[in-house]
């Protein structure tokens, strides 16, 4: 497992959100990664961490099914340099099936470009960057193609002051040739992105 050094202020309810989820194993795996990261977050020139676990779907059923998908992952980008690293999971499902709701797909993902950093003008909060990380990644399902050029966007918005991006919380993506995702509403699920100078150290 990647660790990373110190400096993470990601705070949630890790009871009611994994209850709430309704995809424990997603959640506690997510949110156990993300207690036991908290401790190894580093000073490292211009980059930042960010680091989600969220769910999204798809605006209306495609033939019937409402494809939702939980995702998790966490990684270091570097702006000024346009490059970005990492990678997570993921678990994607019906919606409208009754539980347990059977799976349509999981596996991996991993970014494969650097698109855009937009902050929105928005100042920081401690060591939270409200704003808007946008990636290519390769969608990794086990057993199945891989999708190559999906577009990712993260969200971050810090809600205690406000400092709003304008876009709801989590994440948006675009799977070409399928459907776009985007949070539910209410947003279920939190994205991190750090202000400048903090990275993931790769080591053991």
């Amino acid at each position: 497992m990647r660790k990373v050094r110190k400096g993470s202020s990601v705070h949630m309810d890790r009871r009611n959100f994994i209850k709430t989820a309704g995809a424990g194993a997603l959640g506690v795996a997510s949110l156990s990664w993300l207690a036991a990261a908290k401790d190894v977050f580093a000073a490292s020139g211009n980059q930042h961490v960010y680091v989600f676990v969220s769910f999204s779907q798809v605006p209306a059923a495609i033939n019937g099914v409402l494809h939702r998908v939980g995702m998790q992952g966490a990684g270091t980008f570097d702006p000024a340099a346009r490059w970005v690293k990492g990678g997570g999971s993921f678990v994607h499902f019906d919606q409208n099936a009754s539980l347990p709701k059977p799976l349509i797909a999981t596996g991996f993902w991993e970014p494969t470009a650097f698109v855009s950093y937009d902050t929105r003008g928005l100042g920081s909060y401690g060591t939270i960057q409200p704003g808007i990380l946008t990636m290519k990644i390769d969608l990794q399902p086990i057993g199945g193609a891989v999708h190559h050029d999906v577009t990712l966007e993260l969200v971050c918005n810090v809600g205690a002051v406000p400092l709003l991006t304008g876009e709801e919380e989590g994440w948006n993506m675009e799977v070409p040739g399928f459907a776009t995702f985007h949070p539910l509403n209410p947003p279920l699920g939190i994205t991190h992105l750090s202000i400048g100078g903090v990275a993931i150290d790769r080591g053991a």
